[in-house]
């Protein structure tokens, strides 16, 4: 009877001590900046510019830290938009003879964007966010060709776009959030031909999307 209590005073006594410990190197391995993945879709539009408002897919990753009510988030989106011109490629230049006058010019965009936020808790579970981003056209390509006929083989669009964010997002539970955010481009990205006095164009668009918190 002796020996058994010596045991189970000695188990506790370990457990006393073990469980602080393991809490504390458990601990010691959280990260210091969450982790998640996102997904959306939105319209995009060339403000100033000869194309219609067209459907944007999205998807990326995403880091934050936040410090009480702020907190700093960075992504890395990838999107796809598809552009049509208003009118046919060739109502933007000079008419000759021969040139195609029917068909509308398409463009095909892939581009990378890192936008730089900072969040701030508004209500419980209700966050704003505003900030820079960073956007780069990693490729745009002619989709039926009718640019090309009119314009040769030139650039649509410079490859770097830059503006500012504003948004807010909604945290369902503590791993997934929702949300939605303009963007307003500040940097002309009229790399065309097109009007024979060129125009500034910049990009604006809106956004919704949803993202899961990994850690």
């Amino acid at each position: 009877m002796h020996i058994r209590r010596i045991f189970c005073g000695g188990t506790l006594l370990f457990l006393s001590i073990v469980q602080p410990v393991k809490a504390q190197v458990m601990g010691s391995f959280t990260p210091f900046l969450n982790l998640g993945v996102k997904a959306g879709g939105g319209f995009q539009t060339l403000s100033g510019g000869p194309v219609k408002a067209a459907p944007v897919a999205l998807g990326g990753i995403y880091v934050n830290k936040k410090l009480g009510r702020v907190g700093v988030r960075a992504e890395l989106l990838g999107t796809y938009v598809s552009y049509t011109t208003k009118n046919p490629a060739s109502f933007y230049s000079l008419y000759a003879p021969g040139m195609d006058t029917l068909n509308k010019g398409k463009f095909n965009v892939i581009a990378v964007n890192v936008p730089l936020l900072v969040e701030y808790q508004l209500r419980e579970r209700l966050d704003v966010i505003a900030g820079v981003q960073f956007g780069y056209n990693v490729n745009v390509s002619d989709a039926n060709g009718a640019y090309t006929s009119v314009y040769g083989n030139t650039d649509f669009l410079k490859a770097s776009d830059f503006g500012v964010v504003a948004g807010v997002e909604h945290r369902i539970t503590k791993k997934f959030h929702v949300g939605a955010r303009i963007f307003k481009g500040i940097n002309d990205v009229n790399g065309s031909k097109y009007y024979l006095k060129p125009k500034s164009w910049t990009t604006t668009g809106i956004q919704v999307s949803a993202s899961y918190k990994l850690f």
